[in-house]
Parts: structure tokens; sequence; C-alpha cells
């Protein structure tokens, strides 16, 4: 054998080498990619397993707590009704003086008119006094502090302020 045919062949080895070493490469990265996958898809499907059984749950609770309030229910109605009704003990005569008359003034609805204050109705106009902060004009002609016209004066009569 000639020393081409001992380098051919190093190089092919080599070369096969090298395409089996990145090819298993290629194929652990894949492999790392779907073990990443496969556990993000294990872990959706325990969450929404998780979520699942607590609606489960929360169903169950709530269709207990109607049982229990229609059962609070029923009991609140039977003891109405037992404690509405009077003791066997007490029978009363219908034409007895025990049972109370009906009062005239609450058999009927009467509209009556509405009665008159008595302050009110003594008002007068005598004891009416004007606020204790209210200055009265000295003469009708003058301006009053609510008058458009209040302290405005002509500015070239006034001279202006020294500051």
């Amino acid at each position: 054998m000639g020393w081409i045919e001992i380098v051919s062949f190093l190089v092919g080895a080599l070369s096969g080498a090298a395409i089996c070493y990145f090819g298993v490469m290629r194929q652990r990265t894949e492999n790392a990619v779907e073990r990443q996958m496969r556990e993000l898809q294990e872990e959706f499907t325990a969450y929404r397993e998780n979520v699942n059984q607590h609606f489960h749950q929360t169903a169950n609770l709530v269709n207990d707590l109607s049982a229990n309030y229609i059962s609070v229910q029923k009991h609140l109605e039977t003891a109405a009704t037992s404690f509405a009704e009077p003791p066997r003990s007490f029978e009363i005569e219908e034409d007895s003086e025990a049972l109370p008359t009906p009062k005239p003034e609450f058999a009927t609805l009467e509209i009556q008119a509405p009665a008159v204050d008595e302050e009110d109705a003594g008002f007068s106009g005598e004891t009416v006094e004007p606020p204790r902060d209210y200055a009265p004009k000295s003469d009708p002609k003058e301006q009053g502090t609510l008058d458009e016209g209040f302290r405005l004066q002509d500015q070239a009569a006034t001279p202006p302020s020294a500051n």
C-alpha cells in the first residue's frame, strides 16, 4: 500500500468520524429540545389537572352549601309555623270579653290635614332684625357694595400710589 491510499483512508475515516460526531451532537440538541418540550407538556398537564380538581371541589362545596341552605330554610319554616300557632292550652272563646275590640280610628284610612305649627302661625315682622354684620347706607342715593360702579373712580383723577 502506498502513501496515497493510507492518507486517503485516514482522511475518509476522519471525515466519517466528524460527520458521525456532528450528527450525534445535532441529535442530542434535538433530544434536549424534545425533552424540554415534554417537560413543559407534563407541567401543563399537571397544572390543568390541578385547576380541574379545584373547580370540582368548589362545585361540590357549593352543592353542599345549597343543600345546607335548603335544610336551614325548611327548619326555619317549620319553626315559624310551630311558633306561630298558639298552644292548645290557650283556648279562647270568641264571645269572651278578653278579645280586643277594633278601634274605630284605626279601622279606616283617612287623610288628615297637617297640623299648623303654632310658632309659624304667630310670626310677626316686628321681631325681625337685620343681620348684625349689615351696615345700612346713610343716604339712599349712595352706592351699595353690590353696585357695579362701587369704588370705581376715573383713573386720570386719581394719582398713582407710590409704593
